[in-house]
């Protein structure tokens, strides 16, 4: 078999591909149990395309730390694990950076002020 996301060879029987963590489609089954355990029914959403990450979110992840948090978990929920995580990290670095200018340096800059008599 072939994933559909990167076009590597696969096993039949694998739920994710090892090679880009996509979750694999096999359709539906005739019966609701596969080897002894119960099917996962997943009523949810795709995201479409290979699990790519997209120039223009990784520039918006970077400027602006609470769209990366989002697009990060919609890609992650949607099947897209390596580009949801990529901008989840990018999100969290950012976030720490604005944090970092906005009040650590600033304050690093300030104590010798305070400590003057």
């Amino acid at each position: 078999m072939t994933c559909k996301h990167c076009g590597a060879s696969i096993s039949e029987h694998d739920v994710k591909c090892p090679y880009c963590d996509s979750y694999i489609d096999h359709g539906t089954a005739n019966n609701s149990y596969n080897n002894g355990a119960p099917m996962q029914n997943r009523q949810g959403f795709r995201v479409q395309g290979p699990d790519e990450p997209q120039p223009i979110f990784i520039v918006i992840s970077l400027l602006i730390p609470l769209f990366g948090f989002i697009i990060g978990a919609v890609n992650i929920s949607g099947g897209h694990p390596k580009s949801g995580r990529l901008y989840l990290i990018l999100g969290a670095v950012s976030f720490f950076l604005l944090f970092c200018g906005t009040f650590v340096f600033p304050m690093m800059f300030m104590l010798p002020f305070f400590h003057m008599k």
